[in-house]
């Protein structure tokens, strides 16, 4: 995420809506190479690990945003369910295992 310029904070949003909350997040690109080849470093992840990430960057790139939404929390919205648990397609069972 790009920084703001106090530092403290980042330019970024999240759209809430009632029930689920967060339905929706975004945020602004950190596109300067040299800036976030720092934050990697500065956060100890494995040198390399992220040299697809960082050529993405390299020569320059645009600034530019990107944001994602919950499709199964948009769902729970429509619906008015309580628990996402019961948006999600996969079976829950209670009690022991029988297999």
């Amino acid at each position: 995420m790009l920084p703001n310029p106090d530092g403290c904070t980042v330019a970024c949003m999240d759209l809430l809506v009632p029930g689920p909350c967060e339905l929706l997040g975004g945020s602004l690109r950190e596109h300067d190479y040299n800036r976030l080849k720092g934050s990697i470093e500065a956060q100890g992840f494995e040198e390399g690990s992220l040299d697809w990430y960082l050529n993405l960057r390299k020569y320059g790139t645009t600034p530019h945003a990107g944001f994602g939404m919950g499709f199964e929390r948009f769902i729970q919205m429509v619906t008015g369910l309580d628990s996402v648990r019961d948006i999600i397609p996969f079976p829950r069972h209670t009690g022991r295992c029988q297999y």
